[in-house]
């Protein structure tokens, strides 16, 4: 069986024993783990530090919040942690003190990280602070301002958590009328305030309420704003009055809940800015549902061409990429959304491109944590 890496053995016994496709050691008085391997030691360091099996103090950093567990083709957590929000000062020590052990990837995953954060709600640092705290960094930028941000030592990959794990889905049936003309994912935390706060500033709900008027008022759209209903289905975010019979609000929903939504749109609405990389966007995509986004989003850009959906930059140009979608979203083919982000992305894909970029960018780190038959890495 090619997907054994090991087999689990009640402990002392040599019967009925299971195979498994995780080789993970684990304290576990019950069973013995019995791993493949070609004579040598297969977790023996070539330094000291550099091992294959895990380090001790890996699922401790896993419980808290900045830190992102890496896994191979086979299941296997490997010794490469990613951290994707700002660490504070105890997070870094811990950080430094495993660096020789561990190896540190930042990815971008919350708010504008690892440049500050704009958002008024949020705790402020030094623009330097984070850039070159990490030997590489799995980014969102344009590739004009990672030049500018980033120092020349930091190895650099295009690549967010939403090139990972597409939805599996139909390609679209335009014999089957959609029910809503968008859909736009919010978010509840704000709700008791009318939807001021951190999370709205991050979901640019300012401007989704002006674009209402437009969206309701103006071209008579049919819309569901997820997730601005609080948890007690008492209060809601304010909507304008020419949205009455045409919105539809919700609770914060499941994920499945949420795609049947966007399944029954013409597009998904993206108004955010300093947002990295939303993953509804290639969600959406791959439910065959085009975006329209906000030119200026920080991470989730390199989704949107003319296969994908609309830009657009302000209310310059608002009304313009509106009607342009609405009247091309039916139009069989015009957009190919589903077809494009399955080509490009999804974890076939973008494993690859990472197990690829840890291989030629640190390969005397991927020579001594890396298990033979490694060819994908996930997160």
């Amino acid at each position: 069986n090619d997907a054994c890496v090991a087999i689990e053995c009640p402990a002392g016994r040599q019967d009925s024993c299971t195979l498994r496709a995780i080789a993970n050691l684990v304290p576990y008085v019950h069973s013995d783990c019995f791993t493949i391997h070609d004579g040598s030691d297969p977790y023996a360091s070539k330094d000291g530090k550099r091992r294959i099996a895990l380090n001790s103090k890996y699922h401790a950093l896993l419980k808290e919040y900045p830190f992102q567990r890496v896994w191979t083709n086979t299941g296997l957590t490997v010794n490469i942690m990613l951290v994707r929000s700002a660490p504070n000062n105890r997070q870094i020590q811990m950080i430094k003190e495993l660096s020789d052990e561990i190896l540190f990837l930042g990815i971008s995953s919350f708010e504008d990280f690892p440049k500050p954060s704009v958002n008024p709600f949020s705790a402020k640092y030094p623009a330097d602070k984070y850039v070159g705290l990490f030997p590489g960094f799995l980014h969102m930028l344009r590739p004009d301002d990672a030049a500018k941000t980033f120092p020349s030592h930091v190895k650099l990959l295009l690549m967010s958590q939403s090139d990972f794990s597409l939805p599996n889905h139909a390609y679209r049936d335009y014999s089957v009328p959609r029910t809503y003309d968008f859909t736009y994912s919010g978010s509840d935390q704000d709700v008791r305030n009318d939807c001021v706060g951190w999370s709205s500033f991050a979901k640019n709900w300012s401007f989704v309420k002006e674009a209402l008027n437009v969206m309701c008022g103006e071209f008579k759209l049919k819309g569901v704003l997820v997730a601005t209903i609080d948890k007690q289905n008492v209060k809601r975010c304010s909507i304008p009055k020419s949205c009455e019979g045409l919105i539809t609000q919700t609770q914060y929903i499941s994920q499945s809940e949420f795609h049947s939504y966007v399944e029954k749109s013409r597009f998904l609405f993206l108004p955010q800015i300093h947002d990295a990389s939303p993953r509804v966007s290639t969600q959406a995509l791959a439910l065959d549902v085009p975006l329209l986004m906000n030119a200026y989003i920080s991470g989730g850009w390199k989704y949107l061409n003319e296969k994908t959906g609309e830009f657009f930059h302000d209310f310059s140009d608002f009304r313009q990429q509106l009607a342009k979608i609405v009247k091309n979203a039916d139009i069989e083919n015009h957009y190919t959304p589903r077809k494009w982000v399955t080509e490009h992305y999804g974890n076939a894909k973008s494993c690859k491109r990472l197990f690829n970029f840890v291989k030629e960018e640190f390969p005397d780190w991927a020579e001594a944590i890396l298990p033979k038959g490694t060819t994908c890495l996930y997160i």
